[in-house]
């Protein structure tokens, strides 16, 4: 089959799953349609299934480690539950392993196919919280509030500096210039220059496919100026009948933010404004909510009494599976976040999938080094549930030559580990000196 039917059939059987416009799939395809990042499955000359992998990289301009993102998933109905889906993701899989790829994510759309994957090896790795604001929230005095424990002058300046900044729409109804997508594009870069972590590096040609996805469909942007009219914030957001969902958001400051969410609230009448908040950072959204609350001590010495203690709100504990992924090398992911987390130190030992291999891997200033052990194996009587991709999982121990018990993990237990929700409580990270990932994926094809 020549590439450009592949194509156009793949195209048909997107559109027969998912139902999207034809503008909306022909912008995908156009943009990330590469034969070397594709799987499907054809019977007499049609396409019964068929997947697309898009290269992503993740980290900023100094330190990144690459990935694929895959979407459009799909297989008619009548050829479903027959393994055709799973043969496709392994094929993808080995495609990749020989690209020198770190890992691979999708987004699960619902509980469902969360088991499906998590059958064939992939494991929770990103999260989501939701934050939901009435109508007549007001966000400019949460950010003068923010301001109250500031001095007479700082805080003058920094009001000064909100009241001067402006928020404009841009929508499928206001045409914009190649010189305004390149000046947001832009920016956009500069803020992902200085982002840490697992966070999603996105190409000027991949948030060029943002901003036009953005205007294809029932979405605005809104982008924030300061008083010299450059940009110092760009959000996202799609539209319901109910609310307003901001979905990404690149800012320079906690003003710009407040003056952009200030201008949706005016903007969407009666519809409430959801915030997506990807990963966990303690300090983003610090005066959104308030992070202490009280409580009523049930053994208080007098009759009727009220103790008051104060608890930190965690809104970790909130946090859904958004993203879901398969390792391909945990070695290189190890590599990426020891060099961020340079004050990162521990010995892990794992033993390989599919063989007896033990590795270590020990980090220490920024850097991890890997090596093969030869430890005689004992085996616990436990058994790990098993499935397809984990049949193998073991409690395992090894006794090295002082004759003492190590335990190892298994790749998939790392992995889980590495991957695990950012730490309500310290108990994992001081244990193994292990770090959650906290991983963070926005503006993709969902």
């Amino acid at each position: 089959m020549k590439i450009e039917e592949v194509k156009r059939q793949m195209m048909s059987l997107w559109k027969e799953n998912f139902h999207d416009n034809d503008a909306y799939i022909r912008l995908v395809f156009d943009a990330y349609f590469d034969p070397d990042y594709i799987e499907y499955e054809e019977e007499n000359g049609q396409i019964i299934a068929s997947l697309i992998a898009i290269p992503y990289t993740f980290g900023n301009n100094k330190n990144t480690i690459n990935s694929v993102y895959l979407c459009g998933l799909s297989t008619s109905l009548k050829h479903r539950n027959k393994g055709i889906m799973t043969a496709l993701m392994d094929r993808i899989e080995y495609k990749m392993r020989i690209k020198g790829i770190a890992f691979m994510f999708l987004i699960p759309a619902d509980g469902g196919l969360r088991r499906y994957y998590s059958d064939r090896g992939y494991i929770a790795g990103f999260y989501r919280n939701s934050f939901h604001f009435t109508s007549i929230h007001d966000f400019k005095r949460e950010y003068l509030s923010s301001l109250l424990e500031e001095n007479k002058a700082s805080r003058s300046l920094k009001e000064s500096y909100f009241y001067g900044l402006q928020a404009f729409i841009i929508d499928n109804k206001i045409q914009l210039s190649e010189d305004e997508k390149s000046e947001i594009t832009t920016f956009i870069m500069r803020c992902q220059d200085a982002q840490r972590g697992l966070s999603l590096y996105q190409t000027e040609k991949q948030i060029g496919i943002v901003i036009d996805e953005a205007l294809l469909s029932n979405s605005f942007i809104i982008v924030c100026r300061n008083q010299e009219m450059k940009v110092s914030g760009v959000a996202f957001y799609d539209v319901t009948n109910e609310e307003s969902i901001e979905k990404g958001r690149y800012t320079e400051n906690y003003a710009s933010l407040c003056k952009i969410r200030e201008k949706v609230i005016s903007k969407s009448e009666d519809r409430s404004l959801t915030i997506r908040q990807y990963g966990y950072d303690r300090h983003a959204e610090k005066t959104i909510w308030n992070p202490l609350y009280s409580s009523v001590l049930p053994g208080a010495a007098q009759v009727g009494a009220v103790g008051m203690m104060e608890r930190v709100y965690n809104p970790n504990r909130f946090s859904e599976i958004y993203g879901m992924v398969k390792i391909i090398s945990i070695y290189e992911i190890l590599k990426f976040q020891a060099k961020h987390r340079n004050d990162v130190k521990y010995s892990i030992l794992m033993r390989q999938a599919n063989d007896d291999k033990i590795i270590e891997f020990s980090a220490k200033d920024g850097h991890v080094n890997k090596r093969e052990l030869d430890y005689e194996i004992e085996y616990d009587s436990h058994d790990i549930l098993e499935s397809r991709e984990n049949k193998n999982r073991k409690l395992m121990y090894v006794r090295d030559k002082g004759g003492y018990e190590k335990i190892i993990m298994s790749e998939h237990d790392l992995g889980e580990l590495l991957f695990r929700k950012p730490d309500i409580d310290n108990i994992i990270e001081e244990t193994f000196g292990l770090p959650a990932i906290n991983g963070r994926i926005s503006l993709l094809l969902d």
